[in-house]
């Protein structure tokens, strides 16, 4: 879908061979001299406002596509649209912006839809509901800040550490006997000889 454009308004013939119909509808109405090379070119889904359905056209080069998009200012006050396809997801996104985009435009606003975000006056547009947020953005930008700069929890000792201490009678006995020497004999052992 990446590189797909939508084609409405162009009447349906029988037996039409559709990517040479677009082919003539870009050279007589958008005036693009050029061959354009499509990867797939057909009818699809159901009629339009004129009774026909639109075409899906998969351009093989993304500059074409662009330069397509960019002589559609050739179409106004005619019966034929262009679009890009995207998928449903983006789509249902769009049509909830669409009547914004048409709101801020007749306020004379600059608005402009760029796949799922709406853009007014070089800034994003966010939802009404995101904006009236019940804590300001310095207080949410703070507590993020406190977030971050929380220690990680301390795991709990275990029982082993916890019942069982250096001093108890076992380790007593140990430490007194030759085979294991004591705390304060590796300390000795480090230091080096003061005499």
């Amino acid at each position: 879908m990446k590189n797909n454009l939508i084609f409405s308004g162009l009447q349906y013939q029988k037996d039409e061979h559709v990517e040479e119909k677009l082919r003539n509808f870009l050279q007589n109405e958008l005036k693009i001299n050029h061959r354009i090379e499509f990867g797939n070119a057909h009818r699809f889904g159901k009629q339009g406002f004129n009774g026909t359905r639109p075409i899906v056209a998969r351009f093989l080069f993304r500059k074409d596509l662009e330069m397509v998009l960019s002589s559609a200012y050739h179409l106004r006050g005619k019966p034929f649209g262009i679009k890009e396809q995207f998928p449903f997801e983006i789509e249902q996104a769009r049509k909830k912006l669409y009547p914004i985009l048409k709101k801020a435009k007749q306020d004379g606003k600059m608005a402009s839809l760029v796949r799922d975000k709406l853009f007014i006056n070089g800034k994003l547009y966010m939802e009404e509901k995101i904006k009236t947020h019940s804590q300001t953005p310095a207080k949410m930008t703070q507590q993020k800040i406190d977030a971050t700069n929380q220690s990680p929890p301390i795991p709990p000792r275990s029982k082993r550490a916890r019942t069982e201490s250096d001093n108890s009678p076992i380790r007593r006995n140990l430490r007194n006997s030759d085979s294991i020497p004591s705390p304060s004999t590796h300390a000795n052992k480090n230091k080096p000889n003061q005499y």
